[in-house]
């Protein structure tokens, strides 16, 4: 059973996750463009909690370089140095649409996490 968990995350999660990647990239990028050009931004700054209990280190690590890599997010910090990680965003109209596509983008490169977490909840 582990050595297929260990496939799965480590040979089929990458795969299903580089055109997810690629196109949340591709459309925080053209957002981004359009808002730079506009008379008016529509900006909507703020902050969001994703809770990455049931990832180890290096998985949070990965996490918050996978957030601050795409345009218009940026990991700030992990709260008190546990599995809490804060995220910027410049789009947060509405906050659990923003954390529900974080979650996806990490669910998909990562895979699920080794517990539940308050995601699933």
């Amino acid at each position: 059973m582990r050595t297929w968990r260990f496939i799965k995350r480590r040979l089929v999660g990458p795969i299903r996750f580089f055109p997810i990647y690629a196109w949340m990239l591709t459309l925080s990028n053209l957002r981004i463009a359009f808002d730079v050009l506009r008379p008016r931004p529509g900006f909507h700054p703020g902050f969001v909690e994703l809770d990455l209990d049931g990832y180890n280190a290096t998985e949070r690590w990965a996490a918050a370089c996978l957030i601050s890599m795409t345009p218009g997010t940026l990991a700030v910090d992990l709260k008190d140095g546990g599995p809490i990680l804060i995220v910027h965003g410049l789009y947060l109209q509405n906050k659990e649409q923003a954390v529900a596509e974080l979650v996806m983008l990490l669910r998909s490169a990562l895979g699920e996490p080794e517990h539940e977490s308050s995601w699933s909840k």
